[in-house]
Parts: structure tokens; C-alpha cells; sequence
């Protein structure tokens, strides 16, 4: 037979309470740093996939503006326009895939029209559309311009995580500078 002795002799193998609170505290906090990464990571990869998409959109308007001399919406190339209701957003009247913007398909009032130059215009990463604006708000440095000195300037992008937009700038926004 066994005795207590035998049974339990020698050092205890194993861990304290304290021990195993400490190791499962040090894996807390090790894998929150680590989820902060990744979710920055992934703003980061969607903050580059919108520039690349903006990219691509800007080329696509190039070409228009090459075949027909006008830019999204038959405004014309290579000019700021001040009018009331220039934009060409999700939430404006006509956005980049409708016909009248003329990247996609042609309302017919694009003399000369040769696309479609972009098969389909995606929505951004946050999921809104992107926008075309003729008097868009931007710094000296080209960032959006909220307040303060700003200049007109037409720009192409996305309204950021945020996705507020449609003349209300804010620093979220990414966007590419065509014409100052």
C-alpha cells in the first residue's frame, strides 16, 4: 500500500494562484496591444485602398476630360465652378455612376464620348460613394478646410471613416487635388 509519504514526496510541481493571475494578466495585455495593431493596421489598408480607388478615378476623368473636353457631370475641364450644386456625390443629385456624370455610361450630352471609362465606380472603404467637387474647401497644403484660409479647389475623393461630407470638410476626408 501507499503511504503519504510516498505519494507526496519530494518539491510540489505546479503553480500558485498568484502565478497563473499574473501569466493570464501579462496575455491580457499582450493581446490588446496586439488588437490595437491590427485595427490600425486595418485603417491604414483602407486609407490605402481609398487612395488607390481615388487614383483610379482620377485617371478615368482624365481620359473623359480628353475625349470630350468636360469633366464628370459635362462641367467644364480645367475649371473651379462655383455654382450651387456642382458636386457630384452619393448624396447629391447625380453621383459618379450615373449616366449624367459620364464615367460609366453617357446620358448623351457628352460630345465625343468614348468610355465607359471605368467600368463601375466603387464605393469607398467605409461604404459611401466618392465625390467630385469643383469648389471643394483645401488648405495652402491641399488638406480639407473646414475653417480658417481656405482656397477653391477641384478635388476628387472620399468623405473618410467618418463618412461626412457633401460641404462639410473635415480632416477624415481623403482626397486627391486636380485644379487650385
Amino acid at each position: 500500500m501507499f503511504n503519504k509519504k510516498t505519494i507526496f514526496k519530494g518539491d510540489k510541481k505546479g503553480f500558485t494562484l498568484i502565478e497563473l493571475l499574473i501569466a493570464i494578466a501579462i496575455i491580457a495585455v499582450l493581446a490588446s496591444i496586439a488588437a490595437a495593431a491590427v485595427q490600425y493596421a486595418r485603417g491604414q489598408a483602407k486609407i490605402a485602398r481609398a487612395q488607390s480607388d481615388i487614383a483610379e478615378i482620377y485617371k478615368a476623368m482624365q481620359t473623359l476630360s480628353n475625349d470630350t473636353g468636360a469633366w464628370p457631370g459635362n462641367q467644364t475641364a480645367d475649371a473651379i465652378n462655383l455654382t450651387n450644386g456642382n458636386e457630384i456625390c452619393g448624396a447629391c443629385t447625380v453621383g459618379l455612376n450615373d449616366p449624367a456624370a459620364g464615367l460609366q455610361s453617357t446620358d448623351g450630352s457628352f460630345e465625343n464620348w468614348s468610355g465607359p471609362y471605368m467600368n463601375e465606380v466603387p464605393l469607398d472603404p467605409w461604404g459611401n460613394e466618392y465625390f467630385f467637387d469643383t469648389d471643394y474647401r483645401v488648405s495652402a497644403d491641399n488638406k480639407p478646410c473646414p475653417s480658417g484660409t481656405c482656397f477653391d479647389a477641384v478635388s476628387v475623393g472620399s468623405y473618410g471613416p467618418d463618412g461626412t461630407g457633401n460641404n462639410l470638410y473635415n480632416e477624415d476626408d481623403i482626397i486627391k487635388v486636380i485644379l487650385k
